[in-house]
């Protein structure tokens, strides 16, 4: 199930990941600082501190996700498009969880067309 897509800017690659609050269900209840954990298409663990920044007299908010290191392991670049997906997990031992998994993808021609190949 795809929660988030988005065409990276530069501010993103740069900066931080910019998300609107309400493009994400997973938001903790209360404070401004969290951490989320996702999986990549290899199957590496990562943890992205996240900060939810909420500007006066606007009902949505931001949140921004430090995810640098990801980027330059990635070479993710401005244009590419990122996505995290809610993932549901079977596991042996308590029973169905879930899992947020990140992909990123990138636009390549190919004789002539248009492909999206996943970044790894």
């Amino acid at each position: 199930m795809k929660m988030f897509s988005k065409l990276l800017t530069k501010t993103d690659v740069e900066k931080s990941l910019v998300i609107p609050t309400s493009s994400l269900d997973i938001l903790p209840l209360g404070g401004h600082l969290f951490y989320i954990n996702v999986i990549d298409n290899t199957g590496k663990a990562w943890t992205f501190p996240c900060f939810i920044q909420q500007t006066e007299g606007i009902e949505s908010s931001v949140v921004f996700v430090g995810w640098l290191k990801f980027l330059c392991d990635k070479d993710v670049r401005v244009g590419d498009t990122v996505f995290l997906h809610q993932k549901s997990m079977d596991d042996d031992c308590t029973g169905t969880g879930t899992q947020l998994k990140i992909e990123v993808k990138r636009k390549i021609r190919l004789l002539g067309e248009d492909i999206w190949a996943a970044v790894e």
